[in-house]
This record gives structure tokens, sequence and C-alpha cells, in this order.
């Protein structure tokens, strides 16, 4: 366990690409515990109406990755123009630096040590607002658990979305029923490379929070 107090464990728990260590295996066990202390974070009813698949196998972290970068290939193409310069990302701070360490775990995400799949149950596709809410509600607090005992143990990941343009297909290669399940992102798992991680940009409270009712 890192010497971090939870303060600096909330504020420091970065997305990881650039620094995963690939070539560290990573022991059962200790994804086991991680996932032990996600398990604990609030759900809607006390339902645990989830799953999760860790894939550690390489053959079949390999196809993982495969359909990762195929998802991120369909959603480059759906930007059209909006890429580059006029992504509407590009405006912030070290975007390039960002855009560089995603294309790197593109080019590595294939020798992960372990890949999870967190998967909520049943699907939001066309549901009302309150539906969406609460079945993404009694999950997203888990995976952020799962994202900070592994920074308090010195590994790190990262939320990926990019393979849900080929959901069907990551459910298909994993014998995920697609109709009970939903995938919320794929999550590598690795060693960090050093574990001193600093804050990040953030807009500030002035910019993004009023009291009392909506300003700005």
């Amino acid at each position: 366990m890192l010497d971090l107090t939870p303060d600096e464990v909330l504020t420091t728990t970065r997305t990881v690409r650039k620094r995963l260590d690939f070539e560290k295996p990573v022991e059962r066990t200790l994804i086991e515990e991680c996932l032990e202390i996600a398990f604990q974070a609030p759900n809607g009813s006390n339902m645990n109406n989830w799953h999760w698949v860790v894939v550690d196998d390489p053959d079949t972290v390999r196809e993982v990755a495969r359909v990762y970068n195929e998802g991120l290939d369909s959603y480059i193409a759906s930007l059209g123009d909006a890429v580059g310069e006029n992504y509407m990302g590009s405006i912030i701070p070290r975007y390039e630096k960002l855009s560089e360490s995603t294309q790197y775990l593109r080019d590595h995400i294939h020798e992960s040590p372990a890949l999870l799949l967190p998967l909520m149950g049943g699907r939001t596709d066309g549901a009302n607002i309150f539906f969406q809410a609460s079945t993404w509600g009694s999950i997203v607090q888990a995976i952020w658990s799962f994202m900070l005992a592994l920074r308090a143990r010195g590994l790190g990941s990262a939320w990926t979305t990019g393979h849900l343009f080929k959901e069907k297909e990551m459910a298909e290669l994993l014998g995920i029923p697609f109709d009970r399940y939903t995938q919320t992102g794929l999550f590598p798992i690795a060693y960090t490379k050093g574990t001193d991680f600093r804050k990040a940009w953030r807009k500030g409270t002035d910019e993004v929070v009023s009291w009392n009712g909506f300003s700005g």
C-alpha cells in the first residue's frame, strides 16, 4: 500500500496510459482484492445488479484489444472533419499530450496484464432518464472505487469506451448476454511506472458551481 492520505488518493488517481507497466504481471488475488473493495460502493436497492469480466489470458487480451481498436476506428470515422485541431477537446490545456497518450494505449493495450469489463444489468437503450440515471448510478461508484483501490496499491488504469462502438462484437467474443447486460467500459490493469501522480487541470469552482439555482 502506498503512503497516501485519502485526499491524496482522491486527487491523484489519474487516467494512466503511457505510464502503465505492461511487462510486470498482476496477480489475480490483487485484482480480486480491489474488486471486493469496489463492491462496497452503493448501488440501487443493494441489488448488486452487475457482473465483472476480468480477462487475463494473453490470447483473449489480444482479441479484446483488437475489438477496442476497431471500435475507436469507427468512432474516429464518425467524427468526419471534427478531428485534430477541429476536435472540440483540442482547446483543453495539454490536449496534444492527451492525444499522444491515447494513441500510446491503442498501440499497447494488447500487452495489458489484465483487462476489466464492468457490466451493469439491463439495457438503457431508449429508456427514460430516470431508468438511465438509476442504472448507471448503480455501477459508476463501484468502478471509481476500483480505480482508487488500484491507485492505493501502486497500480493504474484508464476508463476507455471506444470499444462500445463494437459492443455486440465484444459481447460475442466474451460470451456476454447482450440483451441482459450493458458494457460500461474497458479498463487496462497494470502496475504504474512510478507512483508520483499529481493533481490535474480542472475548471475552478467559480466557473462551474452555483448556489440555490443555476447561473452561468
